[in-house]
């Protein structure tokens, strides 16, 4: 699709910051945006069926699965990997 848009300078400023500062092209920028604004609304949201949380929660590194026919709550720390732990320690 071909665009011809007018804009004015402080958005004309903008938009060449945006290109300058993300090394894209005009027509790259403005896919992120139309992205970015698509993702943002109910529609695409209900479309996703994922939630912002979860989205959130996967970004961290939180969701994840193991595969265990054991009571895991009871012997957690003998099935799971804590090598790579950060944050805390212990006294």
């Amino acid at each position: 699709m071909h665009i011809e848009a007018e804009l004015d300078e402080t958005h004309a400023e903008r938009l060449l910051t945006l290109q300058q500062r993300m090394n894209k092209s005009v027509s790259e920028i403005i896919a992120d945006l139309i992205d970015a604004n698509w993702n943002q609304t109910p529609d695409a949201q209900i479309a996703n069926d994922v939630s912002p949380i979860y989205q959130a929660f996967e970004a961290a590194g939180l969701i994840g699965c193991i595969a265990t026919g054991e009571q895991l709550s009871a012997n957690y720390k003998e099935k799971l990997d804590f090598s790579n732990k950060t944050g805390m320690t212990e006294s």
